[in-house]
C-alpha cells in the first residue's frame, strides 16, 4: 500500500504582533517544525505565507521544495506556497495564476471582490516509488462575499478544465475557501457538475478557531471523482502546547492510497 499525506494549512502570516501575543509566528514556528517533522507529510498547502515565513520555512523544512508566488501586482505581500517533500516527489510542472478575469495579469482581481488580489498555486507531481501523478490547487478564496468567492471558484475549476483537457489527472482543490458549509460557495462546489469535485472534509466540524476564541469550519480539501475511492481518511492536526497554538487554523490533512488511482 502506498499511502500519502496531503496536508492544507493556512499558517496566519503574523511576525511578530503584540495583539497575538505568544501566537506571533515566530513563537509557533517550532510547533510547525515539530508537527511536520512527527507527521512527514508529503505535500503541504500554505496558505498566508509572507516572504520572512517562507525564509524560515525553507530552513526548518529543506527536505520541501517550496512552489508559489506573493499575491500582489509587483510580486510582494501575502502568498501562497505548495511544499512538495523532494525524496517522493518530482514536479512535473507547476504554475501560479491570479484569480480574476485575466488570470496571466499579476495582481487583477474581480471587481466585486476585496483589495485583496487572489491567487492559485497549481503542482503537477508524480511519486517517484508508483509513478502515479496529481495535480494540486492550492487556494485562499476571498472574504468579502459569497459572489466573490463563486467567481473565484469558476476560475480555478475553469483552468482545470483547461489543464485536463491536455493531460487529465487526478486532482484535488485544497485551501481556505473562507467560506461556512452551508453558504452559497460550498453549495455552489457541492452541486459543481463539470467536473464533479467531493468535499472529503465532511465529517471535520471546525478548522478555525481564533486561537481559541472562534469555531468555524472555512478550510477544505476536494477531490475529482477518480481520488475520491483512494481517499482513506481526513483528520485535523489539532496542535497546541504550552498556550500556543500550531496557528489559528488547524491544519487539515488527507490520506490519499496511490495504488487506487
Amino acid at each position: 500500500m502506498s499511502t500519502v499525506k496531503i496536508v492544507t494549512f493556512n499558517s496566519r502570516n503574523t511576525w511578530m504582533w503584540s495583539k497575538e501575543g505568544v501566537n506571533c509566528f515566530i513563537f509557533r514556528a517550532g510547533l510547525i517544525y515539530e508537527k511536520v517533522n512527527n507527521e512527514q507529510p508529503d505535500v503541504i498547502a500554505f496558505q498566508e505565507i509572507l516572504e520572512k515565513n517562507l525564509g524560515l520555512l525553507q530552513k526548518m523544512l529543506p527536505e520541501y521544495e517550496f512552489y508559489g508566488q506573493f499575491r500582489n501586482a509587483d510580486f510582494t505581500g501575502e502568498g501562497l506556497y505548495t511544499a512538495v517533500k523532494k525524496s517522493e516527489w518530482s514536479v512535473i510542472a507547476y504554475e501560479t495564476f491570479w484569480i480574476s478575469p485575466t488570470p496571466y495579469v499579476p495582481g487583477s482581481r474581480f471587481e466585486d471582490q476585496s483589495d485583496c488580489p487572489r491567487i492559485c498555486v497549481v503542482t503537477q507531481l508524480r511519486h517517484k516509488k508508483t509513478g502515479k501523478m496529481l495535480r494540486l490547487y492550492n487556494i485562499h478564496l476571498d472574504h468579502v462575499s459569497d459572489h466573490a468567492r463563486i467567481e473565484g471558484i469558476k476560475c480555478v475549476l475553469a483552468k482545470m478544465e483547461e489543464y485536463n483537457a491536455k493531460v487529465a489527472l487526478p486532482s484535488m482543490i485544497m485551501g481556505d475557501f473562507n467560506a461556512l458549509p452551508d453558504s452559497e460557495t460550498m453549495r455552489f462546489c457541492n452541486e459543481h457538475k463539470n467536473p464533479v469535485i467531493r468535499d472529503v472534509t465532511g465529517e471535520i466540524e471546525m478548522t478555525y478557531h481564533g486561537y481559541g476564541t472562534d469555531s468555524q469550519k472555512i478550510d477544505y480539501i476536494y477531490v475529482t471523482e477518480d481520488v475520491l475511492p483512494a481517499v482513506e481518511k481526513t483528520e485535523l492536526w489539532p496542535t497546541k502546547y504550552n498556550g500556543i497554538y500550531i496557528s489559528d487554523h488547524y491544519p487539515v490533512c488527507t490520506y490519499v492510497d496511490l495504488d487506487k488511482l
